[in-house]
């Protein structure tokens, strides 16, 4: 007698869970390797770019000797390989983890580079949560301080500026809408917090206009000129510099 299977699916799923046990049966059985074996298996799929099997060996070799010359190494390629990933959380937790390890080790200013883009990648717009933005400026603040002859440098400059520029952004933002309702003392901290934590933006004349304009409004004249002063000193050609005199102007 012959049986049929009423359903063809079934032979195609019994074939794919054989597949399954087969490949996870050859898989690599890290307990029989050596630190070496592993590191090198780890590192093979590291620039095949498999990094979850990079990420897995790592961690194993970590887990089975501890103690192994490997495993500094293995440490940053773990947290490259969460980069590679665009995994930025876990990248960022073990940049973090292999600084404070590892301060003085050679790789340590490719590591606070990347922790820095990792929250770079993270950054969100300007009406948001600036965490991110923050972290980003202090570790690319700690790169540039402490590495500055760092090779990729350059690139770890340029990202700081971008993050400095959003958060004086942020700044204006907030000020702005302050001056807009009339709230002229709460917008002077904001334009304040632009010229002592932001002079190094775009978005410093503006800052100084801004005070002087809300010293005025605020009724403080002698503040207001020193403020006008300041902006036709430093940046005379600047258009806040021309509007700012026009503020004295009006008062007289």
């Amino acid at each position: 007698m012959i049986f049929r299977l009423k359903n063809p699916v079934f032979p195609l799923i019994f074939a794919f869970c054989a597949l399954v046990l087969f490949i996870t049966a050859c898989g690599p059985k890290f307990e029989e390797m050596s630190p070496r074996e592993i590191f090198d298996y780890g590192t093979q799929k590291f620039e095949k770019e498999k990094y979850s099997d990079a990420i897995e060996a790592y961690e194993k070799l970590i887990d089975l000797y501890p103690f192994s010359m490997y495993v500094t190494v293995a440490e940053l390629h773990i947290a490259d390989s969460y980069y590679h990933r665009r995994r930025w959380v876990e990248a960022a937790t073990a940049y973090e983890d292999f600084i404070d390890r590892h301060p003085t080790n050679k790789s340590t200013p490719h590591a606070m580079h990347y922790l820095g883009l990792s929250h770079y990648k993270m950054k969100r717009a300007i009406d948001r949560d600036q965490e991110e933005t923050f972290l980003a400026q202090d570790a690319l603040s700690r790169l540039a301080t402490q590495f500055p002859d760092y090779s990729e440098i350059g690139d770890a400059r340029d990202k700081l500026q971008e993050v400095r520029r959003d958060l004086a952004k942020r700044e204006r933002y907030i000020a702005r809408f302050y001056f807009r309702e009339k709230e002229y003392y709460a917008s002077l901290v904001r334009y304040q917090r632009i010229i002592r934590l932001y002079a190094d933006t775009e978005y410093y004349p503006e800052a100084l206009y801004y005070c002087a304009s809300c010293y005025l409004k605020l009724e403080e004249k002698r503040e207001a000129q020193r403020y006008v002063h300041m902006i036709q000193t430093k940046f005379p050609d600047n258009k806040y510099s021309e509007k700012a005199g026009e503020l004295i102007d009006e008062q007289k």
